[in-house]
Order: C-alpha cells, then sequence, then structure tokens
C-alpha cells in the first residue's frame, strides 16, 4: 500500500498539515507528499498510489488553494478513471465565510466522478476555532490509518 499526499495551500497552513499528514501515515506505508502546482494528474496516475489524500484550503470564492485548479481542471479534462483508488480529504477553511471548507466539497465530488472511492469522513478544520491544524492533522492520520488498514484487509 503506497499514500500520495497532495496539497493546495495559499498561506502554508496545508503544506504543513501536509506534511504532518505524511509523517504520521509513514510510519505504516510509504509516502510522497507533492504541492498539486509542482503534480501533474498524470504522475498521480503513473504512481500507481492505492490511496491518495488530498489537503487542501479554501481560498477566494471557495475555490481550491495553490495549484489546485489547475490539477483537478486538468484531470477532469483527461476523462481519467480512478476506480480502485481510495481517497481522503482534510480541507482547512474558516466558518467566518459562507464558503467554508468549499474546496473539500469540490475535492470529494470531482474524485467522487472519476469513479475514486473516498475512506473516512473529509475533515473539515475552521480557523476560526483556534486549534492548532497541525496537532488536528496529526490526529486525523492516526485515526485514518486505521480506515486504511480496515479497507486493505476487507
Amino acid at each position: 500500500m503506497s499514500v500520495v499526499v497532495l496539497y493546495g495551500t495559499e498561506t502554508g497552513n496545508a503544506e504543513e498539515c501536509a506534511i504532518e499528514i505524511s509523517r504520521v501515515m509513514g510510519e505504516v506505508a510509504p509516502v510522497d507528499v507533492h504541492d498539486m502546482s509542482d503534480y501533474s494528474p498524470q504522475q498521480l496516475l503513473a504512481s500507481g498510489a492505492g490511496t491518495v489524500v488530498v489537503v487542501t484550503a479554501t481560498h477566494g470564492e471557495g475555490e481550491l488553494a495553490g495549484g489546485g485548479v489547475r490539477f483537478f481542471d486538468a484531470l477532469l479534462a483527461m476523462s481519467a478513471r480512478l476506480e480502485g483508488v481510495r481517497f481522503m480529504v482534510f480541507g482547512l477553511g474558516d466558518s467566518y465565510y459562507t464558503t467554508y471548507n468549499r474546496a473539500s466539497e469540490i475535492v470529494v465530488e470531482q474524485m467522487s466522478a472519476l469513479g475514486a472511492t473516498q475512506l473516512g469522513a473529509t475533515f473539515r478544520y475552521d480557523a476560526s476555532s483556534g486549534d492548532d491544524p497541525e496537532e488536528l492533522a496529526g490526529e486525523w492520520a492516526r485515526e485514518m490509518r486505521a480506515v486504511i488498514a480496515a479497507s486493505v484487509a476487507s
């Protein structure tokens, strides 16, 4: 089982969370972590990853942060099929805004439309909570390791 962690960020929070998630997941599986700005859908398809973790902040009017929009537009344009790929989403947003965590919803919609299967519930970090996003990312990743293991066993 290998894991690819992809992130889209504007301020660096999603990157830091992705690094923490990859550290925790890396204790039990090989992990590659990439900024979606520097990673192509072709690379994802060639990676053979069984599990993809997408870490994205919501930016602007509810868009994916960083290279997320470009990455998913390219993935959809390819009409790629992701059957057999499992995915997880760690979203960052702020409930102060009406577009709170919309980017994580977009990821779920688009990955599902391409045939991938979501594992576990989408995590929705709220910047208004004052909680440490990296700490929550580590806790979530530990929980998700068990979800991955259960999905492999079944």
